[in-house]
């Protein structure tokens, strides 16, 4: 359980659109995570990639962003209201946090949510010479967040638009993910502690394609 202390829009330098998230849990631990929503200029800007199948399918980023606002306000990402204010950003050249206006989806502040939150072995990276992220053999241990569920009833998105009398989908992610953590780095052989092959992500994403359908969120 957490409530949301802060949001705000922030593009990388390759152009992507993240949704910078704080939030504070009911023991007052830190989440601080930025979802990205689209993809950089290169790739088109665009919330969305098209499968081997041809398929288009919405940036994880953006699902977990939307899912954020539909579970916080009854509102799609797109319809938040946004208001311009200056906050404490992480500026590189500073190498410090430095003042900057920014966006801001004031309809998320002070909005409960719970978070399923995983932790993962992630490479350590460093930026080559053609300018490119690459692993450097080191890993780090971090915190993702890896599903939001309605703080009043612990329902899922796809369950809502499923209309679902329980949620059931929490139980499964806790039995799934409790005690246990993912390995993602280049070394990693997937979840530790449970098969690699996990969920086909199916019951999670349901519907993640189709246009929200905001009124039975409200």
């Amino acid at each position: 359980p957490a409530t949301v202390t802060l949001a705000y829009v922030q593009k990388s330098e390759g152009g992507a659109l993240g949704l910078v998230l704080h939030a504070k849990t009911n023991q007052g631990r830190d989440i601080r995570q930025t979802l990205w929503m689209t993809s950089g200029t290169a790739k088109g800007g665009q919330n969305f990639y098209t499968d081997k199948s041809g398929t288009k399918q919405y940036l994880p980023g953006f699902i977990a962003a939307n899912a954020l606002a539909l579970l916080t306000t009854g509102k799609e990402i797109s319809e938040l209201d946004m208001e311009t204010k200056v906050v404490n950003v992480y500026n590189k050249d500073a190498k410090a946090e430095v003042p900057t206006k920014v966006e801001v989806p004031v309809d998320l502040l002070g909005k409960e949510i719970l978070i399923g939150v995983i932790k993962q072995t992630v490479d350590k990276t460093l930026k080559n010479d053609a300018g490119v992220y690459m692993a450097t053999g080191e890993t780090r241990e971090e915190n993702e967040i890896d599903k939001f569920f309605r703080a009043s009833d612990r329902k899922t998105t796809a369950e809502i638009r499923a209309q679902a009398e329980e949620a059931t989908f929490a139980t499964t992610w806790e039995q799934k993910w409790t005690g246990k953590s993912k390995d993602k780095s280049t070394k990693g052989a997937g979840v530790t502690g449970v098969p690699k092959a996990g969920f086909s992500g199916a019951a999670a994403n349901a519907g993640a394609v189709k246009k929200p359908t905001t009124s039975l969120f409200a």
